[in-house]
């Protein structure tokens, strides 16, 4: 099986969720506060969950020496270049997770070492719909429209660099969306096309921050890919990755 054949799977599994709880909706006559409520413990049933445990040698070693746990995403082709998460209070066995919900935004600016900088209004968006910035640099709700295994970024604005946070609840089990991508180039006028990917890159880092840009591989980053998968685990000893 192809990853586009997953990621079209996992774009139609998500369609169905949405339609099922429409359909709930609409016979039980639920309130948009219930539609939420329904919705989100649906999607919790698709999201992606990856375990990292810590050798207690490393673990020591590690805290000792300043370093954070880093988690990024993949969008499209692209090298990974945001990082999504960054954490000094990890433990012996840590938990991260995330599901399909995505948010649209746009940035001035692409600048290594720096924390993202919205520049735009942000706006919901899912697989499969479209969001315009129109001529004065505002982003319009999202609508139907374009590859139902992307979300399409029209710019009727002028260069600017796309940008795009993802729902995840981290090692703490605090649900937050922050940003996994944002165009190292600038886009002109007309469509671009973006393709969240379900592979990150987990690493160890010091003095970084979460929403930070990248342009640089990571020491000993290591990348799993779940897009054949919902679950995965990998071990952290003697300063190596293994699968557990």
């Amino acid at each position: 099986m192809s990853k586009s054949i997953a990621v079209s799977q996992q774009s139609q599994q998500l369609h169905d969720v949405q339609e099922a709880v429409k359909s709930i909706m609409g016979a039980t006559q639920l309130k948009a506060a219930d539609y939420n409520k329904v919705f989100r413990s649906t999607l919790a049933a698709i999201q992606k969950v990856v375990t990292i445990e810590i050798a207690p040698g490393d673990l020591s070693l590690l805290k000792k020496s300043g370093y954070k746990l880093c988690f990024a995403k993949k969008v499209g082709t692209e090298d990974y270049n945001v990082v999504w998460q960054s954490y000094n209070a990890y433990l012996s066995n840590n938990e991260f997770s995330w599901t399909p919900q995505y948010q649209l935004f746009a940035s001035n600016v692409f600048k290594e070492n720096v924390q993202v900088k919205v520049s735009t209004n942000i706006v919901n968006i899912g697989l499969g719909q479209t969001s315009t910035l129109d001529e004065h640099g505002l982003l319009s709700s999202a609508v139907t429209g374009g590859p139902n295994t992307s979300m399409t970024f029209v710019n009727d604005y002028a260069p600017i660099h796309p940008g795009i946070n993802q729902l995840s609840t981290g090692i703490d089990g605090t649900q937050v969306s922050t940003p996994i991508y944002v165009a190292v180039d600038q886009v002109v006028t007309g469509n671009t096309v973006l393709t969240p990917v379900e592979t990150i890159l987990v690493w160890f880092e010091q003095n970084v921050q979460t929403s930070t840009m990248f342009s640089t591989s990571r020491s000993k980053a290591i990348e799993i890919d779940l897009t054949f998968d919902n679950t995965a685990g990998r071990l952290y000893e003697d300063g190596q990755w293994k699968t557990v």
